[in-house]
Parts: C-alpha cells; structure tokens; sequence
C-alpha cells in the first residue's frame, strides 16, 4: 500500500479517512486490562488497510487526565494532528509506503504528552498482523505502567504561609520622599544664598554711594 504525500495530506485535512473510538473506563481497565479493546482498535485497523482505506483508530482510558491509545496509516512519525509539517520533511510528489503506528497521548506519558513508534509498514501488517499486534500490546503495557506510576507519585502540596507569620515586605517609599526632601532643601538653599549675595552687593552700592555724596 503506497500512497502520495500531497494526496495523503488533502484526505486528512479533508477528514476522508476512517476513525474510530473505543472507550474504556479507568475501573475497567484495572479489572480487565486493555487486551479485549485493543482487540477491537486492531480488528478495526486491519479493516482499513485491507480496503486501502488510511485509518485512525483510538482507545480512550478515561482516567481523570484521559490516556489515548491510537493505531493509524501514515507516511512519517507524526500523527494526522501534524500533518502540515509532512512536507519539512518529505516531498509533495513523493509516493511512499504506507505505514502502522503506535501513538500514546497522555501528560504522563513524557514532557511532550505524546510517544509516536512505527509498528510496520501496512503490506508487512497485513502479512503479520498478529505477530504485530502482540508487539504493539508489549509496548502499550509498558507505557500504561510507567503512565500509572507517574499519575501514582503524590503531588507536591504548596502550604501558604499565615498571613501574622509572613515577612514583612520592604518599603522604598520613604527613602525616595527623604531623598526628595533633601534635593528640595539643597535648592532652597542654593536660591537663599543667592540672593543674600545679591542682597550685599546692593548694600555695599549704597554705601559707596553715601561716602561719595559725603565728600561733595
């Protein structure tokens, strides 16, 4: 199964492909496992690749913070959600070989939220599938455990601090008035001296003035 890469990205874009969704409740899944619904996402996988149909098929785990398992026909390790940066990395005109993935969507599955691996390319798949299905069901459970042990950590608890025990907090405020008293003073003072200058030198004028009246 082979397809181009430009007309794989008009049929997603488009919606033109299949989807499916499997729901499995968190009580459910630790009573029984993921075993019986993923049976059901690899049956419908197989579907759509023996009809040369592009598929997306998922299984929801609904924990507090939703898992989901996907199986879907690409032609790169990005899923349909990214599928406008195909051509970064491969040409429009190519025709490529479809192939099988494995995607894990989960905050505690990385930092990133989401794991792509490559299963097969669909024609191996279609050969194989149970021997590929049962590799997929390896991977899956370890993710799902190291999933389980994360949302298992207990969160970090922040105390607040009471409000008669906090620190108080620093005040700039009167440093900045103080600062700006002194400026104020020093320029007062700079216009008083001033004009005690001014204020002498008119006084010596008249002085100057009388003695030299006095002597006519």
């Amino acid at each position: 199964m082979e397809i181009n890469v430009h007309k794989f990205q008009e049929a997603v874009l488009a919606g033109t492909f299949e989807h499916t969704e499997v729901h499995l409740t968190a009580a459910a899944f630790k009573k029984d496992g993921v075993d019986a619904a993923m049976a059901k996402v690899f049956a419908d996988v197989r579907r759509g690749i023996e009809k040369d149909q592009l598929i997306q098929a998922d299984l929801v785990i609904d924990f507090p913070e939703p898992t989901t398992i996907t199986v879907e026909t690409g032609v790169i390790n990005l899923p349909f959600t990214n599928v406008n940066k195909i051509t970064n990395f491969l040409e429009p005109d190519e025709i490529v070989p479809v192939r099988v993935y494995l995607i894990v969507t989960s905050p505690f599955i990385n930092v990133s939220g989401l794991r792509i691996d490559e299963a097969a390319t669909a024609a191996d798949y279609l050969q194989d599938f149970a021997t590929i299905n049962d590799q997929m069901m390896v991977s899956i459970q370890e993710k799902l455990d190291h999933i389980q042990t994360e949302m298992d950590k207990p969160k970090e608890i922040v105390k607040e601090v009471p409000a008669n025990k906090r620190k108080p907090t620093a005040k700039t405020s009167p440093r900045r008035t103080a600062t700006k008293k002194r400026t104020t003073t020093r320029k007062t003072t700079k216009k008083t001296t001033a004009a005690s200058k001014a204020a002498t030198k008119t006084t010596t004028a008249k002085k100057t003035a009388t003695r030299k009246t006095t002597k006519k």
